[in-house]
């Protein structure tokens, strides 16, 4: 799959997206690799983060796989925590010209943490969530 969206973003006219399990992206790897190479406009999108034990148990429980897709030079990773967070990744993903990027998504329920006014400062990558209200205490 992921070999066939990099032969369509080298066609062009196209922005090829496709998905599959975390646990899989070991199985796209080389074809992720050449896509980061190539700066291949591709999104490859990889669901079931777990941060908690699914009803498939430890074999798609990833657990290597997001810092192994982290080092790879010229891939854009997002790993948003909620729907303000995801709707800013895939923004991010669409407007991205010059590379792939690999987009990691949970399969946990997780609340709302981010507010719509945050949105410019996520796709800086980085942002205070919640800031304290006094001076931080050094232990």
């Amino acid at each position: 799959m992921s070999a066939v969206m990099n032969g369509i973003a080298l066609h062009g006219g196209f922005i090829p997206y496709g998905g599959t399990f975390l646990t899989f992206s070991d199985y796209a790897r080389n074809a992720v690799r050449l896509a980061a190479l190539m700066h291949l406009r591709t999104i490859f999108v990889y669901t079931h983060d777990s941060i908690g034990l699914g009803e498939d148990g430890p074999t798609h429980q990833p657990i290597e796989h997001l810092p192994s897709l982290r080092l790879m030079p010229n891939l854009s990773l997002w790993r948003p925590a909620d729907a303000v967070e995801t709707a800013v990744a895939w923004r991010a993903a669409i407007e991205q010209v010059h590379k792939p990027t690999a987009l990691v998504f949970s399969r946990q329920a997780l609340p709302p943490l981010a507010k719509p006014a945050q949105a410019e400062a996520i796709a800086r990558g980085g942002y205070v969530l919640i800031d304290c209200e006094e001076h931080p205490r050094c232990w």
